[in-house]
């Protein structure tokens, strides 16, 4: 069944329908009716824009209209306008993300250089009032319309012939780049990001061969010819501090590898920042595959970035989902191709805390793997590892990891149900429904926040409505701990119902349920309804766990 479309109000001083037609193909729309009619559409709640069921917003301002105004007390009344329009329409919108451009003022330049400056204090007083929104409201974003103007240049970015035949300012290249930066946007809203990117090393992180040229040899410096390398390694740095996974996939003498990335001064990539390195004379594409396991990542997760041509094709028909950019033919490109691969693959709508510590986490959990290789049984390898387990109600300062669990989460997922950070705040306010979240450390380090459970209660029953883990956790029997508790406070209940929901990948927990000893009730082609009896219900003790709090 095709994927039901999501829908986007565009809410604009000037005509949209050229923007709207080329995106057309990925998003459905709900435009104003009327030209320059959004601080109508945004003020008044009985417009379409609050009947319509709406996935996004864009408010999309053009400053061509400046060249009209009569006076400068004119443009001070407009951006006051704006402003009060855009807050009533973040004020009523909470639960959906909002993105807002910045605005380029093209007033009448006929003008002495000391009549300039009001141009200037319009635009950041603009900017201000977004940025202060972006900060206070966490589904407002800001869309940079104006460094997209800076960086292609007014003269190209503008026609005057577009605008007077259509209200339409652009030019084609400005059109096109207008387009092409919604769409990053809005594919960063709505679509699975990339997690990890394995990066060769020749000629990739530095250029030559560190086998025949050796670590004094190879091209990497903070300066001239080898700044290029090393402002790649900048890039990809910056995307690992951002929660991005980096990885090493290299054909080399491992020795001689490792020598030039943790001696040679001007590597900026050493090896704590990836989380896993595979260099050998293995096929590039085995050690994709083995990667994905150990880490427990899917290959749509991944980016493989490598300058020889044979090694990405072998990569792209042995492992097709994973994404394979072209690598560019001349090497000054490298940080385009790190900017290019962040904006329409990787950058999330927001960092938070977790995203910044992911790297460590995923170390970590490399040593957990290594260390139970030694055990005897996975009970054996639990109690070594001196797990704590902290399992309350959420907390409002949880509320944004939670939400980003509940959109990314899919293999550890009965129901693959997504909320938003609105939705998810409207269901803790409700007295019939509980949100737990479930913390995870151990003698290697913190897990943080993992799990999260929705669960809706009603006088007899209760029914999990979401039950979900970090993949970085699984296989830790943290599941049956965190039932143990809840199934314990709920004692005298009548019954526990759980839910099955199949998708294309949450298989890992088909059959949870009738692990945490649920009763099958109803299995309709896959979707499991389950019910546990906790009416008498004891509480169960895990002392391979070193320590298990439980808080309502």
């Amino acid at each position: 069944m095709a994927k039901t479309k999501e829908k986007v109000a565009v809410l604009s001083n000037i005509m949209v329908d050229l923007i709207v037609s080329k995106l057309r193909r990925k998003y459905d729309f709900y435009l104003p009716e009327g030209f320059d009619t959004w601080v109508q559409e945004a003020v008044d709640l009985t417009s379409g824009l609050y009947n319509e069921r709406v996935d996004a917003v864009i408010v999309l301002l053009d400053g061509t209209e400046a060249r009209s105004w009569k006076s400068s007390s004119e443009g001070v009344n407009r951006l006051i306008l704006w402003k009060q329009a855009l807050t009533a329409l973040t004020n009523q919108i909470t639960n959906i993300p909002i993105f807002v451009s910045t605005i380029d003022i093209r007033e009448n330049r006929i003008k002495s250089l000391s009549e300039r400056k009001q141009k200037y204090e319009l635009e950041n007083e603009w900017y201000q009032h977004v940025q202060i929104l972006a900060e206070t409201k966490m589904n407002v974003y800001l869309f940079d319309l104006a460094d997209r103007i800076a960086e292609i240049g007014r003269k190209q970015f503008y026609s005057n012939k577009m605008w007077y035949i259509s209200s339409m300012p652009y030019s084609r290249q400005g059109l096109f780049a207008v387009c092409a930066e919604l769409d990053r946007l809005l594919n960063a809203a709505f679509s699975a990001r990339k997690k990890i990117i394995a990066v060769d090393l020749d000629n990739t992180l530095w250029g030559g061969f560190a086998g025949e040229d050796g670590i004094d040899g190879i091209e990497l410096s903070a300066h001239k010819e080898g700044q290029r390398f090393y402002d790649f390694q900048r890039q990809l740095l910056e995307m690992k501090n951002r929660g991005i996974l980096l990885a090493v996939n290299s054909k080399n003498n491992p020795e001689d590898a490792e020598t030039a990335i943790s001696k040679h001064p001007a590597m900026l990539l050493r090896n704590e920042d990836f989380v896993i390195r595979k260099i050998n004379w293995e096929s590039k594409a085995v050690n994709l595959k083995a990667m994905e396991r150990e880490l427990n990542l899917t290959e749509g997760g991944f980016i493989f970035i490598d300058d020889n041509p044979v090694e990405r094709e072998t990569v792209k028909n042995l492992c097709p989902d994973v994404f394979v950019p072209e690598f560019p033919m001349d090497s000054t490109e490298l940080i385009t191709l790190a900017e290019t691969i962040w904006f329409d693959y990787c950058m999330p709508l927001r960092v938070i805390d977790d995203d910044m510590k992911k790297t460590l986490m995923y170390r970590e959990e490399e040593k957990r793997r290594h260390d139970k290789c030694g055990k005897l049984s996975l009970d054996d390898f639990i109690s070594e590892l001196k797990i704590t387990v902290d399992i309350h109600s959420m907390r409002f300062e949880e509320l944004d990891r939670v939400t980003q669990l509940c959109s990314k989460t899919n293999q550890f997922n009965v129901t693959s149900k997504r909320y938003t950070r609105s939705e998810i705040e409207e269901m803790a306010e409700d007295s019939n429904n509980a949100i737990y979240v479930v913390y995870c450390s151990d003698k290697y380090g913190d897990s943080g926040l993992v799990s999260v459970i929705i669960l809706m209660e009603g006088e007899r029953d209760v029914h999990i409505d979401t039950f979900l883990m970090s993949c970085r956790v699984m296989g830790r029997k943290l599941e049956y701990v965190i039932l143990n508790e809840l199934a314990a406070w709920y004692a005298g209940k009548r019954r526990i119902i759980g839910e099955f929901v199949p998708t294309e990948k949450n298989a890992p927990v088909k059959e949870l349920y009738d692990r945490l000893g649920f009763e099958l009730v109803s299995d309709e082609s896959g979707h499991k309804i389950y019910e546990l009896d906790v009416s008498e219900y004891r509480k169960k003790s895990f002392d391979n766990y070193d320590n298990i709090r439980f808080e309502k």
